[in-house]
């Protein structure tokens, strides 16, 4: 192998060239208005949630003695699992694509990362009227922090033998001239993530809602709380808190947040905090990811997940 192009590859597999899942303003279809959106993106901040009001719980043993316990769930997950099913019925039922920016933050190695924006493109697998499959596809642009603004990724199920198109953006401007094919779930991809690019998306978020539900149902009791009157960017949400007092397996987390558009009714917030490492301290952040401004049924095709699409910035690609 050619020694510069050695070297250029080993400067590549020093990075990390991250892409996840588990929100937004939409990414736009033409190039004046993803600029205005990425102005926007740079000043925007994931808000704190307020206080919620005193949340309703299924536990049995918190109603007063003299109240009418029939018909109560069987298991404080039960609603929880009812709520998610039905999103994911109408994902799949009315969804066939959106776009969205999506805010993500994790703890990978015991080290919590700073958030990261990424403008999505996202089309579902889904079979279009005239009988062809669409398949499922992503894109995503990164907007902040600064280090990793102007990545691009791509990915398509079943194209390019699985792997995803991606290049560098400003922290490694002359990587920005190559573009590089990669299997989404190795060494390289997987730097500084927790999940591949194709573990992405709505869908898959409220597919592993319900088997994480279902998996907790089945070890044992738990606290579910259940909320309303939350907001995410000024849209009103409720919330489904799950919390596991005993460190045990299968769990993974001490307590999980749910935040359900009440319009979309989707889940668009899910937020997962480790046990308190000393009686009294705070749980500790393991991964949070937030879909804002999300914008369904846009029309997205087969250009928006291609790397030859001239909006984007793909440089070097095979002929």
């Amino acid at each position: 192998m050619h020694q510069r192009f050695r070297s250029s590859l080993k400067m590549v597999f020093s990075l990390a060239i991250g892409v996840s899942v588990l929100g937004t303003q939409a990414v736009a279809q033409n190039d004046s208005a993803t600029q205005k959106q990425e102005r926007q993106a740079a000043t925007f901040r994931v808000p704190k949630v307020a206080e919620l009001p005193k949340p309703e719980t299924t536990r049995d043993n918190d109603l007063p003695s003299t109240a009418v316990k029939s018909p109560s769930p069987r298991h404080p997950l039960d609603r929880a699992v009812s709520t998610a099913e039905e999103a994911l019925g109408r994902m799949r039922r009315e969804v066939f694509d959106y776009t969205a920016i999506l805010a993500k933050r994790q703890r990978v190695n015991g080290e919590i990362g700073p958030t990261t924006y990424m403008g999505a493109k996202i089309r579902c697998p889904r079979i279009k009227k005239s009988g062809e499959e669409a398949p499922f596809s992503i894109y995503m642009r990164f907007m902040k922090p600064t280090k990793v603004a102007g990545r691009e990724v791509i990915w398509v199920d079943g194209k390019d033998d699985g792997k995803a198109w991606v290049h560098e953006g400003a922290g490694s401007p002359l990587l920005r001239l190559k573009s590089f094919l990669l299997e989404p779930s190795s060494t390289l991809m997987m730097r500084g993530q927790r999940e591949p690019i194709y573990e992405a998306g709505l869908e898959n978020l409220i597919t592993k809602l319900i088997e994480k539900a279902e998996r907790d149902r089945a070890a044992g009791q738990c606290i579910v709380n259940y909320s309303d009157g939350a907001t995410i960017n000024k849209r009103s949400c409720s919330v489904i808190e799950l919390i596991h007092e005993d460190r045990k397996e299968p769990y993974e987390f001490h307590k999980a947040q749910v935040f359900i558009d009440d319009e979309l009714g989707l889940p668009v917030r899910f937020a997962a905090y480790d046990w308190p490492t000393s009686p009294g301290a705070e749980p500790e952040l393991i991964e949070e990811y937030t879909y804002l401004n999300i914008k369904v049924n846009v029309g997205l095709t087969d250009i928006d997940f291609d790397p030859r699409n001239p909006k984007y910035k793909f440089k070097g690609l095979p002929n």
